[in-house]
């Protein structure tokens, strides 16, 4: 059987080719294009579906499709999403459209959660019977693996901790999705943009303000360089990161009782300097026992979404 994921990000869609074996058979990427709308993004996925069917003829080819947002993954509909800048896709029926096109009909659903799949299988090799995955980019996504399954909840949104508060709406930043207070917006790409801002307004002649020029049109990339070459105010950023997401992380931990939380996505890479804040915070709960055991991991695949799609497309096709 073969496995083909997508992975549809705000600037990047990646397509992955798997075997049953878990072996990468293609992967290609291309940007996310919005001048030419939702409709031209469909024809390329069927493209590349439809190239794939031709060259592995006589094979079964399953599809899984993560998409960032509110998706139905009974329906494989994308309900809603911040991040993605189409015009008029809410609703969007990725499933159906890719189906009249190509006579499969993919899996859909969210991509944190496919990337969950993916670290499940590829970093975890299956071991562990509660995972929380933590994707870390432009947003924050979750997918959860309980008793060993994927668990989606009850309308797929299951692991959505990036929009978890904690802080106070009232005077919390604003995040992506319109509301106040949620995690996201303090340990996304925004949210770290908007504190390094603040600090070089404060400190303008720190490394971390050398770097980045006092613009807004700067990379995290440089955010963790600073912190390389010792920058006090790059490293309180990173440490004040790890602290808001333990806070996430905890509650999480206290709510489902887990025993492996790894952490993924690009934002991942600055880990040595906001791990130290993340174990602070969970050493320092009130109610020790479900942090005791816990296993804290950074995933060491980039391209989980894709892959975790690609294995969870031939997962579920050999199980339903």
């Amino acid at each position: 059987m073969i496995g083909v994921g997508i992975d549809i990000g705000g600037t990047f869609v990646k397509l992955f080719v798997l075997n049953d074996k878990g072996v990468v058979l293609h992967k290609q990427k291309a940007e996310t294009d919005y001048t030419k709308g939702a409709a031209h993004l469909i024809d390329y996925l069927c493209s590349f579906i439809k190239q794939v069917q031709t060259k592995y003829v006589g094979q079964s080819v399953a599809v899984a499709i993560g998409a960032p947002g509110d998706v139905d993954n009974q329906n494989g509909i994308l309900r809603y999403n911040p991040n993605l800048k189409f015009t008029n896709i809410d609703d969007w029926p990725i499933a159906q459209q890719i189906y009249e096109k190509t006579g499969i009909l993919p899996y859909v659903a969210n991509d944190a959660t496919l990337a969950a799949w993916g670290v499940y299988e590829t970093d975890l090799h299956r071991q562990g019977d509660n995972v929380l995955v933590v994707t870390l980019g432009t947003g924050v996504g979750g997918g959860l693996i309980l008793n060993k399954e994927l668990y989606q909840g009850s309308n797929g949104t299951a692991g959505e901790i990036g929009h978890t508060k904690i802080a106070d709406p009232a005077t919390a930043p604003l995040c992506g999705c319109g509301a106040r207070g949620c995690l996201e917006a303090f340990v996304g790409t925004i949210g770290i943009k908007r504190r390094v801002l603040q600090a070089v307004k404060e400190y303008p002649v720190s490394e971390l303000a050398k770097r980045i020029h006092k613009s807004n049109d700067f990379k995290i990339e440089e955010v963790f360089q600073a912190a390389q070459k010792g920058c006090p105010f790059a490293l309180k950023i990173w440490e004040d990161t790890g602290y808001y997401l333990g806070v996430g992380i905890a509650n999480v931990v206290l709510t489902l009782d887990v025993d492996t939380v790894v952490l993924t996505g690009g934002i991942s890479g600055a880990a040595p300097y906001f791990m130290p804040a993340i174990k602070y915070v969970l050493a320092n709960q009130q109610i020790k026992t479900p942090f005791t055991q816990l296993k804290l991991l950074v995933s060491k695949n980039p391209n989980i979404g894709g892959i975790g799609a690609a294995l969870y497309a031939i997962h579920h096709a050999q199980n339903h």
